[in-house]
């Protein structure tokens, strides 16, 4: 099973999938990896989104961007590169 937070060695192998985007303007971004490790919490834990610890980034920015880049094929692209033990990032 795939270790939640991502090793720095896994998050290498995924980190050029997501752009950086910086805005000057609004709250800070919060941070890809720290979206994804909550979106690949949920997903090996197989909860919902409601029940995401609190040590993870608010649970309608880290749904938001699990949408966005499941219709974009972000998490199909991870889904090749990160081992999941047979199960897919987008199965839930």
């Amino acid at each position: 099973m795939l270790q939640i937070p991502l090793s720095d060695d896994d998050w290498a192998r995924v980190q050029s999938l997501f752009p950086d985007l910086r805005s000057t303007r609004g709250r800070p971004r919060r941070s890809d990896r720290e979206i994804l490790n909550a979106i690949l919490w949920v997903q090996q834990k197989k909860e919902k989104w409601h029940r995401l610890p609190s040590n993870f980034p608010p649970q309608q920015t880290c749904y938001l961007r699990y949408m966005t880049w499941k219709k974009t094929g972000v998490l199909d692209q991870v889904n090749k590169l990160l081992p999941m033990c047979g199960q897919e990032l987008t199965s839930f």
